[in-house]
């Protein structure tokens, strides 16, 4: 393997490590010594890649940024569809993608809390909206800007007042489809809500893809950080299996 790739699968390994600690502990609950005694390196291996625990946090939060650009290559049915998949992929970030969980935790954090996540993913949203809007999904009255900010607000009060540590990815796709159900009728044509999958999440694919591209790792037998797509799948196989409604599995109380 070359040193170079070396290095970028180091990076992923302690981004990785990274993100479990922070979604776990949070900013001031982490430590560097307990993130490098996850990711299995050395001290110095560490602080090559990552100057600082703020350091190693900004390589996480940077996620955000990846998962934005994912809208740009589903392939749904409708482009609502594709705009559904996105938002539960926030709402729910699976386990195999922990830099997404942990970037998600910090980015709810005082420390970060600069409006990063809400501009990357209001982007997206509307830019999803307007290609919606385009297709003939939306109705004539809708506001796609207007639109873009509620949809981003509610999520964000979701992942505020239902955080991932008191919430199974089930329960978070359960209140996702209870909230689609309640503002699709006022935004989207009548002949395309049945098409819709509420709870819906991005292929597996589609996530690892662009993330190798993003961190520049060529897929090869020594690129093992990469989240297992087989796992994901297996997660969204259950859920089809066995759908769950929201009340049976998120109380009010997981609010509180």
């Amino acid at each position: 393997m070359a040193k170079q790739e070396r290095g970028l699968i180091t990076r992923q390994r302690v981004l990785r490590a990274a993100g479990e600690v922070f979604a776990e502990r949070g900013y001031h609950g982490s430590s560097v010594s307990e993130i490098m005694i996850r990711a299995r390196v050395t001290k110095g291996a560490l602080y090559f890649h990552f100057a600082s625990k703020e350091d190693m946090a900004l390589g996480v939060l940077s996620r955000l940024k990846i998962t934005a650009t994912i809208s740009e290559h589903l392939a749904a049915p409708t482009r609502l569809q594709a705009l559904i998949a996105l938002v539960n992929s926030y709402a729910a970030p699976p386990r195999t993608d922990p830099i997404l969980r942990g970037a998600l935790r910090l980015a709810g954090e005082p420390e970060f809390e600069s409006g990063i996540w809400h501009e990357q993913i209001h982007r997206a949203v509307a830019d999803m909206l307007t290609h919606a809007a385009a297709a003939d999904e939306l109705l004539s009255h809708v506001d796609e800007a207007e639109t873009a900010e509620l949809i981003t607000t509610m999520l964000a009060g979701l992942l505020r007042y239902a955080p991932s540590k008191t919430s199974s990815e089930a329960c978070a796709l359960a209140r996702m489809a209870s909230l689609w159900r309640h503002i699709l009728p006022s935004i989207a044509r009548p002949a395309v809500m049945p098409k819709l999958d509420l709870e819906r999440l991005p292929p597996a694919s589609v996530e690892s893809e662009v993330r190798q591209q993003e961190d520049g790792i060529r897929t090869s037998p020594h690129a093992a950080l990469v989240p297992a797509v087989t796992l994901q799948n297996e997660e969204q196989r259950r859920h089809k299996q066995a759908p769950v409604s929201a009340t049976a599995l998120c109380s009010h109380r997981a609010f509180v």
